[in-house]
């Protein structure tokens, strides 16, 4: 499995703003790529305007097929003016996992 992060800082206020454009763009987006198992927001808890977007995938093909498409620029251009700083993509293979299931190969 791969997950793909983008860590992420808001502007004063606007993680409300956030979270209803990811519920309504980001989720409905990504339902029509291969190997998707999920997309998650995660919002910090010590400091509240900052955020990770969580994708994760089967195979590392389609993690390539995901970045060719071309919807993850588009995507994070959706909340340019939200963002205070740039946002920065990560991404990581699961090596390990509690949930065996999590690790098998598509």
């Amino acid at each position: 499995m791969y997950v793909r992060m983008t860590f992420f800082k808001v502007k004063d206020g606007r993680m409300d703003d956030l979270r209803d454009m990811y519920n309504s763009a980001v989720i409905p987006a990504h339902k029509s790529h291969k190997g998707l198992r999920f997309v998650h927001l995660l919002e910090g808890l010590e400091d509240r305007s900052e955020g990770i977007s969580v994708t994760a995938w089967d195979t590392k093909a389609d993690v390539d097929a995901y970045e060719k498409s071309g919807d993850y620029e588009t995507l994070v251009g959706k909340f340019q003016e939200m963002y205070a700083g740039i946002p920065h993509l990560k991404s990581y293979e699961v090596t390990a996992s509690s949930e065996p299931i999590l690790l098998r190969i598509f």
